[in-house]
C-alpha cells in the first residue's frame, strides 16, 4: 500500500514537471487584446470558410496576419485564393510578402515575379503605375538575397537588402517665407489720406 502511494506521488510530481513551464517562458497571447480586432478576424475567417477563395477577405485578413508579425498564418489564409485565384497579382505580391517575413528568400522571389508578370501581361485586377513600381522594387530587392540563407546569416541579407533599397534623400520644397508687413507709423507730412 505504502509503494503505491509512493509510486502515485511520483507520477504526479513527474507530470507537473513535464507539464508545467518553465518559469522563464513568456506567455502571449496569439491575437493583439484588442477585441473589435479579434471579432474581424473571426468575421474574415468565416467568411473564407463559407467561400474559401473570396480575395477580399483573404486579402484583408493576410494583411492582419502580416501586421501581428504572423507571415505563416498569412500564408495559409492565402492559399486557398490563390489556387482559386492565381491570375491575381496581388495575392502573390502578399505571399511573397509574407514569404520574405519567414526566411524563405528564394521562394518569395518566385512569387514577386509572378506578381510582376501578372501585373505586366494583364492581371485579373487591374495594375497600377505605383503598384508596378512597388513590385519591381520588390523583385530586385529578393532578387539580391535569392540564393542566401537568411536564417544563418541575416546580417548578409540585411546588408545586400539594404544595397538594394539605395536609400535616397529627397529635400522638400523650400516653403515661401511670408512677407514682411512694415510696422512702422507713417509720417505725419507723407500721408496722402491727411492732406485735404
Amino acid at each position: 500500500m505504502v509503494t503505491r502511494v509512493l509510486d502515485l506521488a511520483i507520477l504526479l510530481l513527474l507530470a507537473a514537471a513535464i507539464l508545467m513551464p518553465r518559469p522563464d517562458v513568456k506567455i502571449k497571447p496569439a491575437l493583439p487584446p484588442d477585441p473589435a480586432m479579434r471579432q474581424r478576424v473571426a468575421e474574415l475567417q468565416t467568411q473564407l470558410l463559407a467561400t474559401p477563395g473570396n480575395v477580399a477577405a483573404t486579402l484583408e485578413l493576410a494583411d492582419v496576419f502580416m501586421d501581428m508579425r504572423h507571415p505563416d498564418w498569412a500564408l495559409a489564409s492565402l492559399a486557398g485564393a490563390l489556387d482559386a485565384h492565381s491570375d491575381d497579382h496581388r495575392l502573390h505580391h502578399l505571399a511573397s510578402l509574407a514569404l520574405a517575413d519567414h526566411f524563405e528568400p528564394a521562394y518569395a522571389y518566385a512569387e514577386a515575379q509572378r506578381a510582376l508578370a501578372l501585373c505586366e501581361a494583364g492581371s485579373s485586377v487591374a495594375c497600377g503605375e505605383a503598384e508596378h513600381g512597388r513590385l519591381d522594387l520588390l523583385k530586385s530587392t529578393l532578387e539580391r538575397i535569392k540564393n542566401m540563407d537568411m536564417r544563418r546569416d541575416p546580417n548578409s541579407a540585411k546588408k545586400a537588402l539594404i544595397e538594394g533599397l539605395r536609400l535616397t534623400f529627397i529635400p522638400q520644397k523650400a516653403a515661401e517665407k511670408p512677407r514682411k508687413k512694415d510696422t512702422s507709423a507713417p509720417k505725419p507730412g507723407n500721408n496722402p489720406s491727411t492732406h485735404p
